[in-house]
């Protein structure tokens, strides 16, 4: 007769037989986890510059900020923006001064939402605190995207690919500090009679951080050697 099996009387017991099973398991949905937030960043944040004038409308708006003033926007507005700056805070880099700075990132993101900017449109001559915040956070992921993001590319053999991700890397952290810093400037220049000018640099500038994500994403799909049918199959079930 077979001896039965006298199950463990600490609840918390675990089979250490299959501990290698647990771990690999566990460590791949980790990094699909992983690759799916960074994803997903750069989703939402693409998002903001073709939903907000979807619902809001596009006539008569000349930044994105303005659309916390619109009353079909506000709640989208800070939602989107809340959801990247949490996201931001909850994502790990692989460091402390990186992730110090994605979670300072994260946080003025929160700033931006809950400051707004003025209601009138065209009038400011000055960068108040809304601005400010928002020009903090593009700086935080300048240097993120220029000091931080390429040491990991050590560990790609292939020069050329290596050489490529380098480049998206600058291109994408330039684009991050140019282009908050121009949309200012055409605020400037055109005072009075600003057009859209602001609103498309906001979003090129909005598209270079979603663009930063998405390079990322690719980069660590590389790292992790996940495919994206693993991937795919870990959204849809």
């Amino acid at each position: 007769m077979a001896k039965q099996q006298v199950p463990p009387r600490d609840p918390g017991a675990i089979d250490w037989r299959r501990k290698d099973a647990y771990r690999k398991d566990f460590s791949r949905h980790a990094n699909l986890a992983f690759l799916i937030k960074s994803f997903g960043i750069g989703v939402i944040a693409l998002a903001v510059p073709i939903v907000l004038p979807l619902v809001g409308g596009y006539a008569g708006h000349y930044s994105i900020s303005y659309f916390y003033h619109v009353p079909a926007t506000r709640d989208l507005f800070v939602g989107l923006l809340w959801a990247l700056g949490l996201f931001l805070v909850l994502f790990q880099g692989f460091g402390r001064a990186e992730n110090l700075l994605l979670s300072a990132a994260g946080v003025l993101l929160i700033l931006v939402a809950m400051v707004p900017t003025g209601i009138e449109q065209c009038t400011d001559t000055a960068v108040d605190w809304h601005e400010g915040f928002a020009f903090a956070f593009f700086a935080c992921l300048f240097v993120v995207a220029l000091g931080f993001s390429k040491r990991r590319l050590k560990y790609i053999l292939w020069s050329p690919l290596r050489e490529r991700f380098a480049r998206a890397y600058n291109l994408a952290g330039c684009l991050m500090i140019g282009l908050p810093s121009a949309a200012w400037g055409i605020s400037q220049w055109q005072g009075s009679d600003c057009g859209h000018a602001v609103y498309w640099t906001e979003a090129a500038a909005i598209g270079a951080f979603a663009f930063y994500w998405f390079v990322k994403t690719i980069e660590y799909k590389r790292l992790l050697g996940l495919s994206l049918k693993a991937i795919w199959r870990r959204l849809v079930g």
